[in-house]
């Protein structure tokens, strides 16, 4: 059941992208406590490690608890002379890797241990997962960088190996491999960036006021973009907004051009939840949790990526989609990591700015 802790780490993310500064820096603070040393050559490896090992797209990779409760209801409900006892094998040892490299930016990896779903949810539980002393190496085939220990508290999580190395920095066409060594454990990816596809156009369309404050305007927003003609291109969109420290993934934020292969097509998407999904109050709205609000400026990041971080990321999102369903048909995440759970993706990205209106 260690999916469950890379849904419950997806979910919590979003909401400390919206922690208050102060908290974020009490939090980080306590987790620096265990053990702080920033390293800067590869005699002294960095030390604290990051807390998620999931699909980027910070606050959208959980799923609701309530369909496990109604599923164990109707499981007791079924039959009163039944004892139930569940029994959830973990394997201590499993090594978790979230690894991704964007074009023009540093491959950043976080390293944990794999959570056991009956523990307890604390942050000295959470901080005993982090592994201190990892090594994790990226390579291109001809350079090699030693990623080096980052906090940003911009970022979920606020502590992970970042490349160093601009000649290493993600550029497209070129394909890259990462191992991270801990301990006995060993574990190895490699992923390609393909050229990046830019959208060619955005729209915003009103679909009406608030009821209660004629001041606010909801809309959809719709972007227009052309598949290039080969088949076999697979994307990946992310947003923020003003209220947003860092881009997050919508619902159903990978497709593929099986279907509209070489067309020119529009789609809309959603506002991905400030928050994560349970902790988001029931009173609010549809449009309040989905839309843009007229005047909002609106970053977007659509990137492509192959075909087989297409599968993870998609196989991930069902799997998460479906935990908890007692009607869903059991899932498997097709991870291109070897030795781990996680994966590692790469992205040719692209960027828009556009205010709603």
């Amino acid at each position: 059941m260690e999916l469950f802790f890379l849904i419950f780490l997806g979910a919590i993310s979003g909401h400390w992208l919206h922690l208050a500064s102060k908290a974020r820096r009490r939090i980080a603070a306590g987790l620096g406590s265990l053990k702080f040393t920033q390293a800067r050559d590869s005699g002294e490896r960095t030390l604290l490690h990051p807390l998620l090992a999931a699909v980027r797209g910070p606050g959208r990779i959980f799923t609701s608890h309530h369909l496990l409760w109604i599923g164990l209801a109707a499981s007791l409900n079924s039959s009163c002379e039944t004892d139930i006892d569940l029994s959830i094998p973990i394997n201590e040892s499993s090594l978790v890797v979230d690894a991704y490299i964007i074009s023009g930016e540093p491959a950043r990896v976080s390293v944990t241990t794999a959570y056991p779903y009956t523990s307890v949810i604390d942050l000295e539980s959470l901080a005993s997962i982090v592994i201190p002393d990892a090594i994790v190496v990226l390579s291109d085939g001809q350079l090699t960088d030693t990623l080096l220990y980052t906090v940003d508290l911009n970022l979920f999580p606020p502590f992970f190996y970042q490349g160093q190395n601009p000649a290493l920095f993600g550029q497209p066409g070129k394909s890259y491999t990462i191992r991270v060594i801990s301990g006995n454990d060993t574990a190895t990816a490699s992923t390609q960036i393909p050229a990046p596809v830019p959208l060619d156009s955005l729209a915003w369309e009103s679909e009406g006021k608030d009821e209660e404050d004629s001041t606010i305007e909801y809309g959809r927003l719709r972007v227009w973009f052309r598949d290039p003609p080969e088949l076999g291109n697979h994307y990946r969109i992310f947003l923020k907004t003003q209220a947003f420290a860092a881009f997050q993934a919508p619902n159903n934020s990978v497709f593929e051009d099986r279907i509209i292969n070489g067309d020119s097509i529009f789609f809309d998407v959603s506002k991905p939840d400030a928050v994560p999904s349970f902790l988001v109050p029931d009173s609010l709205s549809f449009q309040e949790r989905r839309r843009f609000v007229k005047g909002d400026t609106i970053d977007v990041r659509f990137c492509s990526i192959t075909r087989e971080s297409f599968t993870f990321i998609r196989s991930f999102q069902t799997a998460a989609g479906s935990f908890g369903n007692p009607f869903s048909a059991p899932t498997f995440v097709k991870s291109n990591m070897k030795g781990a759970l996680g994966g590692f993706v790469g992205y040719g990205a692209s960027y828009h700015t556009f205010i709603s209106q």
